[in-house]
């Protein structure tokens, strides 16, 4: 599951001070669950922090993006039947490199009918639980890739009215979708855990959002902010029964830092695909990872993550 400009600071479960995710904050307590706690994006704006994140360029390689295959492309070829469903605008200049991308996959379904340099839906992120009904378990691998629309400003557009409970200044109504973006997700949790051969949920934000100081996420009024992202993994019993090195190995790096370009080589691992393309180096569940704040960058190499400290 992708999530859309999503600032942990304002989530209880990593913890802020208002209920904004009760129901992350509830599994945190379950023992297949895997919180991160120093998850940074690799750029502030969706293109740039996807198209590396969902392929195996990153800030630390220099091979040219168009020779770098996409996680959809190796989870194919590994035999999985791969699916993506998007309420992300599917044509624009913020979209199309995500879509061409998509497009990839054996099945794609965009639920947001819009097009061009517009944020709006005609559906709220549940939607896209209501569509997973149709999918139907055939006993083949599945990848399921769903890209919500999160907590994309127009903050007030993100929730129904039914989750406006902290009031209406710009914060109130950014932290009213987390707490929808919530229960979506756990609707998703409920949906999936159902499934026969579950195996494994997967949550990660694309880029933060600069809430409190009313700056979207545009790079050019970049601070810290903007990085710090929702990074978070549950299992089933059964995917701990039969990998319990890497369930294991990724409780031990629960707050080693990572930005999520790296989430290739980590999805790889997670899917049990092995390629050439992967970097053991950038695998957060491996028992060797080491990754420094001091390694790490952003906005593709511009800045060094070793200033978050100071």
């Amino acid at each position: 599951v992708i999530g859309e400009s999503q600032n942990r600071n304002h989530m209880s479960a990593y913890g802020y001070r208002r209920e904004t995710t009760p129901w992350l904050s509830k599994m945190r307590n379950d023992p297949d669950t895997i919180v991160f706690s120093k998850a940074y994006s690799n750029h502030t704006h969706t293109v740039q922090a996807l198209t590396y994140a969902l392929t195996s360029k990153s800030q630390y390689n220099n091979f040219p993006l168009q020779d770098c295959p996409s996680l959809i492309e190796v989870a194919k070829s590994a035999g999985f039947k791969t699916y993506w469903m998007s309420n992300q605008v599917k044509l624009s200049a913020w979209d199309t490199p995500i879509t061409l991308i998509a497009s990839m996959a054996d099945r794609q379904e965009f639920i947001n009918s819009n097009a061009g340099e517009d944020t709006s839906t005609v559906f709220y992120d549940g939607e896209l639980v209501n569509r997973l009904k149709n999918l139907h378990e055939d006993g083949s691998r599945v990848l399921l890739v769903l890209h919500l629309m999160g907590n994309h400003g127009v903050y007030e557009e993100r929730y129904p009215r039914g989750f406006d409970k902290f009031g209406r200044t710009r914060v109130d109504r950014y932290d009213n979708s987390m707490l929808y973006n919530d229960a979506v997700v756990k609707d998703i949790y409920e949906w999936a855990k159902k499934q026969p051969n579950f195996m494994s949920l997967i949550y990660v934000a694309d880029h933060s959002e600069g809430v409190d100081r009313g700056v979207g996420h545009d790079s050019n009024q970049f601070d810290w902010d903007l990085t710090e992202i929702p990074f978070w993994m549950i299992f089933s019993d059964k995917y701990a029964k039969e990998h319990p090195f890497i369930v294991r190995n990724l409780k031990k790096n629960a707050d080693r830092p990572f930005t999520n370009d790296m989430l290739f080589d980590t999805m790889s691992s997670v899917l049990g695909i092995e390629s050439n393309f992967k970097d053991d180096k950038n695998d957060i569940s491996t028992e060797s990872y080491s990754r420094t704040l001091k390694e790490l960058k952003t906005l593709h190499g511009e800045k060094s993550l070793e200033g978050i400290e100071k």
